[in-house]
């Protein structure tokens, strides 16, 4: 089992990878036709894809100083 430290990077990484799908294959197909919406999307991707570098790069040092247990 891992720890719960990196447990929590490796979850909150899924969550944001799960939203990052969802941004670019549902949200913003179905809110097509409102600028407002398509902005906000477009914005909480551009977060989250730093989010997702920002928790990769996270779990890549733990994995180099051999704290990935």
């Amino acid at each position: 089992m891992l720890q719960d430290s990196n447990h929590d990077l490796v979850h909150a990484l899924s969550e944001k990878n799960d939203a990052l799908w969802r941004y670019r294959n549902h949200y913003r197909k179905s809110s097509a036709g409102c600028e407002q919406c398509m902005n906000l999307w477009q914005a909480l991707e551009a977060d989250d894809e730093k989010h997702v570098r920002m928790l990769s790069e996270e779990i890549k040092r733990h994995m180099d100083e051999g704290k990935f247990t």
